[in-house]
């Protein structure tokens, strides 16, 4: 569509494929470790203590982690993007985990292995050992599994509005996989386990169908999807772990979305109340808790489709906010009779109703802070986000304590007498009291927690028409970039100066302050007319953004950087290697003294404080990486030749496996033979060219930590001289558009070819499947 970057055939991959991506994540997220994990404690029966231990071991352990995967992301390149290569070879391992998490025979282990250990079975504690191990290997793939298909919708789209509304298209496929699984489990449940919905037996039958049909439909994603980010086409990926952290850091809508996270802790205590409603109350049956879920899941497909409206209308924040607050009020209304499992399903009802808008807009706010992260610090930051994420598993640790605390006080813990320890509350064979007064604590703790979980949203201000304008500026970098680099794309050059041209000659228009006064034109439509001013003035306050980009170098800020880089660009490479340690950090002593009243002085003061850190950070550097070797920048040329060498075997290996499958359905044993040779061998050498790509691609990190403060030096000043050429480039304009429109036309052409050859050769199939029939019926 005009303005957008997806097809409809990409889209619907991304959102029909995510059933398929939500089969895996729902195995993953109902296994992996938490201190309110129905399966571990009451299927599996490892006691409320020990599931907090494994968590706290579990989320320590994956800091680490969470650092080796951000890494990966953000210093991928190649033709397979951030986030699509990891789908597969992240997805499988989480679907074999979680096979192998349910399958262990867990009961068997107290005949093999009798006896005590520490005071407890050591049937109990190889469970328990099992758990964690489980629990460790899914910290890692599930959650990088996770994290790519989430986050995916990051980078095939620049545009916002896009983003939310495919985010709303993918909420309302993908759900189908969580509903099929919330209808599945009770009725699975009444045929093997008499609705026993904490019998592992139900997880053991309908685990492997998930792993399996999860993995197809992802396959659906990973083949025809494809990565949209905006940088500039010579921009060399070198994302160093420290600086990445320390640029996420500054980053105060990060903090605004993380904080959320952390002090909405206890927002999620309800969502196991009906579950307790029905297998240990007994108020409904197997079929009606599959109803119910059914019902529930219907409340999510509403909110889902209504999410892209509300957001286009009020804004994200205004939505962000509305929805937790009413969430607060769901939660509450359930006290009203929590012995009524109907109830309780009308309230959960309605808060999903609200909480499925969330769905929508949280990935969406997520997406737009990290083109914020790009226009700040210059280099597209994906994975990190993640690692710094895990400075807030100190605050979960402390605060997940508090639900294993509340449900040990209510006597659920392993050795209280029960086979498993949350059979106490059953009022059949446990207290028949207790799981009525166990309910309202977790209701009123949930409560608590989706009320703390808004306020951080009421201090975020980035605006749809803030994410624009930044869009916009990095594309009019980008456009330079490549400019000072010789390579300009005609495509990107056209759109670039249509976004120049077009802030020229808006940023100085007036905006309209009554809307009214358009009735005429629009024949009276009031709702058209309060639109199209809206968009104009939008468009005159994102135009003044792209001018002052344009124009930055002559605020007395950039001045003075600039200054400051051309010296230090100008010293080289020699000049770093030159750097006094001991003067740089008195330097760094008197630029702390200096004043900071004015905006301006605080703006100098810290731009000058960053210089003095990272000369010492850059000389540790150049001592660490280059005792013996030459400190000269690597050759960019040969790690392009290596991306090259391996897209072009991949697109080899396209073709292929294409002749295999025409070979196969040919009977010709001989080429298929032939065929799977070559293949392995062209697998080959993808490998051997990755690795190479392995090689040269650490020189370029080292380069980039060590030289860092030259490279930023270089980068600002070429863009101060780049942007001189304004009138160069846009010289340029007319034969590029006029080639841009010539290569579309003749890809639209080569397009309907294909699609034209496409359905002949399935015509001329099914005429020979046909005749083959009818020659086979004759023989007969």
């Amino acid at each position: 569509m005009p303005g957008r970057y997806m097809t409809f055939k990409e889209i619907a991959a991304y959102a029909f494929g995510g059933i398929g991506a939500y089969f895996i994540i729902q195995l993953g997220s109902t296994l992996i470790v938490s201190t309110g994990n129905v399966i571990v404690s009451t299927a599996i029966g490892i006691g409320p203590k020990h599931i907090y231990i494994i968590y706290l071991l579990a989320t320590l352990l994956n800091i680490p982690l969470t650092g080796i995967r951000a890494n990966m992301v953000d210093n991928t390149r190649g033709k397979g993007g951030k986030y699509r290569p990891y789908l597969l070879s992240m997805g499988v391992p989480t679907a074999l985990i979680a096979l192998a998490y349910v399958w262990f025979p867990y009961e068997k282990m107290y005949e093999m292995f009798p006896g005590t250990l520490f005071g407890y079975e050591k049937g109990y504690l190889i469970k328990a050992t099992v758990v964690f191990i489980c629990n460790l290997g899914l910290h890692f793939f599930f959650n990088f599994f996770r994290d790519a298909y989430e986050n995916l919708i990051h980078v095939l789209s620049p545009n916002t509005q896009e983003r939310t509304d495919v985010l709303a298209v993918k909420a309302v496929v993908y759900s189908l996989a969580p509903s099929i699984m919330n209808i599945v489990t009770p009725i699975l449940a009444d045929i093997v386990a008499n609705g026993n919905q904490t019998d592992i037996r139900v997880y053991k039958y309908s685990y492997p169908i998930y792993a399996v049909v999860g993995i197809a439909l992802t396959i659906v994603v990973w083949a025809h999807t494809q990565e949209k980010i905006v940088q500039a086409k010579t921009h060399t990926v070198q994302v160093r772990f420290t600086d990445a952290i320390r640029e996420v850091a500054k980053n105060k809508y990060f903090w605004i979305i993380a904080l959320a996270g952390w002090l909405g802790f206890l927002e999620l205590s309800y969502t196991s109340i009906l579950l307790y409603s029905q297998s240990y109350g007994k108020t409904a049956s197997g079929a009606s808790y599959a109803l119910a879920w059914t019902l529930i899941g219907n409340a999510s497909l509403w909110g889902m489709l209504f999410a892209p409206f509300f957001i286009k209308r009020f804004g994200k924040k205004a939505v962000l906010v509305t929805v937790n607050l009413m969430n607060v009020v769901c939660i509450l209304l359930m006290l009203v009779d929590i012995h009524s499992f109907w109830w309780l399903v009308i309230c959960v009802w309605i808060n999903y109703l609200f909480g499925s808008v969330e769905q929508i807009t949280t990935p969406a706010i997520q997406a737009d802070i990290r083109d914020y992260q790009q226009y700040k610090s210059g280099e597209r930051i994906d994975g990190m986000f993640a690692a710094v994420g895990t400075i807030g598993s100190v605050v979960t640790l402390a605060t997940s304590f508090v639900l294993p605390a509340v449900t040990e006080h209510f006597g659920i813990y392993e050795g209280n007498g029960f086979e498993k320890p949350y059979d106490i509350l059953d009022i059949e064979i446990g207290n028949p009291d207790l799981l009525y007064r166990f309910m309202p604590v977790l209701i009123i703790m949930a409560a608590v927690g989706a009320f703390l979980n808004v306020v951080p949203y009421f201090f975020y201000d980035f605006t749809e028409k803030k994410q624009k304008g930044i869009v916009r500026v990095l594309k009019v970098r980008a456009l330079f970039e490549d400019y000072g680099n010789g390579m300009l794309d005609d495509g990107k050059l056209v759109e670039a100066i249509d976004i120049i041209r077009n802030a020229e000659e808006m940023h100085t228009k007036q905006p309209i302050t009554d809307y009214r006064t358009q009735y005429a034109e629009f024949n009276g439509k009031k709702g058209k007319a309060k639109r199209v001013a809206k968009e104009y003035n939008e468009e005159i306050d994102v135009s003044k953004f792209v001018m002052d980009e344009l124009h930055k170098f002559d605020t007395p800020l950039m001045k003075k950087e600039v200054e400051v880089y051309s010296g230090i660009y100008n010293g080289g490479l020699d000049g770093l290697k030159n750097i006094d340690l001991a003067a740089a950090k008195v330097e760094l002593k008197n630029i702390k003294r200096m004043p900071k009243k004015t905006k301006e002085e605080k703006e100098t003061r810290k731009f000058l404080r960053e210089i003095e850190k990272r000369k010492i950070s850059c000389s540790k550097a150049i001592a660490k990486y280059y005792k013996t070797e030459s400190f000269v920048e690597p050759d960019y040329s040969k790690l392009e030749e290596y991306f090259t060498e391996e897209d072009s075997c991949s697109d080899k290996l396209k073709l292929l496996f294409a002749e295999l499958k025409e070979a196969k359905k040919a009977h010709d044993t001989a080429k298929v033979s032939q065929l799977k040779a070559d293949i392995q061998s062209v697998k080959s050498q993808i490998k051997d060219a990755q690795a190479k790509q392995k090689e040269e691609m650490d020189k370029h990190a080292y380069f980039g930590r060590a030289a860092k403060l030259y490279i930023n030096s270089k980068r600002t000043v070429e863009q101060y001289e780049n942007y001189k050429h304004l009138d160069e480039i846009s010289a340029l304009y007319d034969k590029a558009k006029e080639r841009y429109e010539a290569k579309q036309s003749a890809e639209a052409e080569e397009a309907e070819r294909l699609r034209a050859e496409e359905k002949a050769m399935t015509v001329r199939l099914k005429a020979e499947k046909a005749a083959k029939k009818a020659e086979k019926k004759n023989k007969k």
